[in-house]
């Protein structure tokens, strides 16, 4: 199935108990709702007028594919320990047309949010789930002011010329980064400074169940990103590896353990040794 048909069918959590999603309609009727002063709105308001048929899905609930090598491979149990939908999609604009369907994942912010856009985007395309076969209908970005008018362009030549998924995707890779060596740097940055902040996350946490669960997703998706990132990176495999793809696969997994995490009984062990809690 392709990924409007998917997307169309998800249920929205303010008509379904059981909905895996905060909101999941046209495009401009989120827009209309939303407080001008959402750091959303702008981002969100200028993809609405390339064509008022986009529909946005807010806060998709993703899952971990166990069975995946890739995440076999990555060996990070404790993200098998996730709920179901504890992977948060924040925006993921889709439409069709001309018989083609196309679906764009948006996260608001700088570079950072670039790689966790790219960890997500691993996520919902890996073998064996429901989106399978969908990789070439989706791409990713993170949207700010500064490159607002890169996706708003990005967003145009892929859903109305039908531009290829993997070349546009590997433009705006350029855009942000000069390099895989850029991207893992800061894919290690997130996780060191997650790693580093983790103590004051989870004081202030209210549920701290909840605050442990989406410190793992993070490191999870980032030693995701680090791991594929370098597996689809062509120039990896034959320039560097010179076609060995053992090679690349050993190198991608050291890439992967290398990101800092910090496992369940840690963090538990953390909040009990804590007087807040």
């Amino acid at each position: 199935m392709a990924i409007y048909d998917i997307l169309c069918q998800k249920k929205d959590c303010r008509k379904q108990q059981e909905g895996v999603c905060d909101f999941n309609g046209y495009l401009e009727d989120y827009v209309a709702n939303l407080d001008r002063d959402d750091e959303a709105h702008d981002v969100l308001s200028a993809l609405s007028a390339i064509d008022p048929s986009l529909k946005v899905i807010v806060g998709l609930g993703l899952n971990i594919n166990k069975e995946a090598i890739a995440n076999q491979i990555i060996h990070y149990k404790d993200s098998f320990k996730l709920p179901d939908g504890m992977i948060r999609c924040p925006y993921i604009i889709y439409g069709k047309s001309d018989d083609e369907q196309r679906a764009i994942i948006v996260t608001l912010g700088d570079r950072a949010q670039y790689i966790i856009a790219k960890a997500l985007y691993f996520v919902m395309s890996e073998p064996d789930n429901e989106y399978e076969g969908t990789r070439n209908e989706m791409i990713a970005f993170a949207a700010n002011e500064e490159h607002l008018e890169t996706l708003i362009e990005s967003t145009r030549v892929f859903f109305m010329e039908h531009k290829k998924a993997g070349s546009l995707q590997r433009r705006l890779d350029m855009l942000m980064f000069e390099s895989y060596d850029e991207m893992y740097e800061e894919a290690k940055r997130i996780a060191d400074e997650q790693s580093e902040q983790m103590g004051e996350l989870l004081a202030q946490a209210e549920d701290k169940a909840l605050c442990i669960n989406q410190l793992i997703v993070k490191w999870f998706l980032m030693k995701k990103f680090s791991y594929v990132q370098y597996m689809i990176d062509k120039n990896n495999l034959n320039v560097i590896h010179g076609g060995n793809v053992k090679r690349q696969r050993q190198v991608a997994k050291e890439k992967a353990d290398n990101i800092s995490f910090v496992s369940f009984t840690q963090l538990w062990k953390i909040i009990r040794q804590n007087a807040w809690r």
